[in-house]
């Protein structure tokens, strides 16, 4: 089975070189094409990596489209049967794209997707509840705080996606000690910074979409699977190491807002007519909490005054691809009688 590696760069060429690298090291049974996208790109860079790397289908995109709008020009740039999305940010160990490949040919054609392993680049500790908050910190769903450090533990950055009943989408196994138990939790969707993905469901769903530009576009597409009916599974010894938040930093005020804004934008489409009222009004009840008590905001007045702006053409969008989509009631049901319940 052929394989097509996309990856997205935006003025990132160090980790991106590293990612290259550890692709195109791979031994695998298989003919390997990699795409790479450069957002934002200039002659000079696209040389560069042009030169350095020949046998590279290198995609230069004049403005940055995101890392949606670059896997659409990716996976149409690129021509086998299998695509894998991996993160600029992250190194495919050793056996990578063997392993996921074979999960993906031994699950058969209903399987979709098979979501990688991702563990974070570095060792970390457990801080002390007590212990004053770095930004740096990194919270578990259970809220303990790691920090990086020279020893310390390994931990798992995810084994898909988890998708609540609120319509929040998280990493399965965030922040899980790597030699501990697996969270039970179903696998919803995958991550699109380590994913096997087949090329014709991928494009009967309607593939990636652009106007999501970073953070839900992966949920996006998993969602949209699910309604058709396929599955989405795990390789557990196909594994990347991530840097996690290596572009957009891990709580960014634009990770927040982007999240937010797409979270919606998914659900409006996606979801049953229940399902996206009830994150509507969880969402109007979140605006007013962050109004009356600023010190504690998940965004500030001038982001969720940004998405106000914004919603009326993010319903419009949402309807319309809803319409094309074309799954009824029942899928969408039947879709969420399957979801994990809130944290």
């Amino acid at each position: 089975m052929d394989v097509s590696v996309v990856i997205i760069d935006w003025h990132q060429p160090e980790l991106t070189r590293r990612a290259l690298a550890s692709v195109l090291s791979q031994r695998v049974d298989a003919s390997v094409e990699v795409v790479l996208v450069v957002n934002e790109a200039d002659d000079a860079t696209v040389a560069r990596y042009r030169a350095d790397h020949p046998d590279v289908v290198v995609v230069a995109e004049p403005t940055n489209t995101g890392f949606a709008g670059g896997v659409v020009r990716g996976i149409a740039a690129s021509s086998s049967e299998v695509v894998v999305l991996v993160n600029n940010d992250a190194v495919a160990d050793h056996g990578f794209l063997d392993r996921g490949l074979a999960v993906l040919v031994a699950a058969g054609p209903r399987v979709a997707a098979v979501a990688a392993t991702a563990v974070l680049e570095g060792r970390f500790v457990p801080i002390d509840p007590a212990t004053a908050r770095s930004a740096d910190d990194l919270v578990a769903a259970d809220g303990r705080r790691w920090r990086r450090a020279e020893t310390g533990q390994t931990l798992v950055n995810g084994t898909g996606v988890v998708l609540d009943r609120s319509g929040n989408g998280r990493d399965r196994d965030w922040l899980r000690p790597l030699d501990d138990a697996p969270e039970p939790a179903p696998l919803f969707g995958f991550s699109g910074g380590a994913v096997f993905l087949r090329r014709g469901p991928l494009a009967e769903v309607g593939g990636f979409d652009p106007s999501l530009f970073m953070y839900y576009e992966d949920l996006d597409v998993a969602w949209r699977l699910r309604l058709a009916g396929y599955e989405i599974r795990h390789a557990p010894d196909a594994v990347v190491v991530h840097r996690h938040a290596a572009s957009s930093g891990s709580d960014s005020p634009l990770v927040r807002s982007q999240s937010m804004r797409n979270r919606l934008a998914v659900v409006l489409r996606n979801a049953s007519a229940g399902f996206a009222l009830r994150v509507v009004v969880r969402t109007a009840g979140r605006l007013v909490r962050d109004l009356l008590r600023p010190a504690s905001a998940q965004l500030s007045p001038a982001a969720w005054w940004r998405l106000c702006r914004e919603a009326p053409a993010v319903l419009r969008h949402a309807r319309r691809a809803r319409r094309d989509d074309g799954f009824d009631a029942a899928a969408r049901r039947r879709v969420e009688a399957a979801l994990a319940p809130d944290v």
